[in-house]
């Protein structure tokens, strides 16, 4: 299973090495973002496309990373708490259920014992 991360890790450079090698024309060309909301303007300086490109890829990844980072906490805590809960289980499960067979024996003993 490593081997085919790997091979689709350098599948997935080549792809994306011959789309800049194929597309370096407008990929280098600049690019000004403007944001213009209640009268209010952004805008920014001029950037290469290409640049655009790789943050926008960065910061999806780091957002994913961040998402998947929390889940894992929840769930470790989640798993925590099963824990915690299938031991107080097991605990009075083992309460309930007698020691051993002689115990058994000897308490059915004792009570006819009683009654006679």
């Amino acid at each position: 299973m490593r081997y085919l991360k790997v091979l689709g890790l350098i599948a997935l450079f080549f792809f994306s090495m011959l789309l800049f090698i194929q597309n370096h024309a407008i990929l280098i060309q600049e690019l000004s973002l403007e944001l213009k909301l209640f009268g209010w303007h952004y805008q920014t300086e001029a950037v290469p496309f290409y640049l655009i490109i790789l943050m926008s890829f960065v910061v999806g990844s780091l957002l994913c990373t961040l998402y998947f980072f929390l889940e894992r906490v929840r769930l470790s805590k989640q798993c925590k708490q099963f824990r915690k809960q299938m031991d107080s289980l097991e605990n009075e499960i083992a309460s309930l259920r007698p020691k051993s067979v002689d115990d058994t024996y000897s308490s059915t003993d004792s009570a006819e014992n009683i009654q006679s």
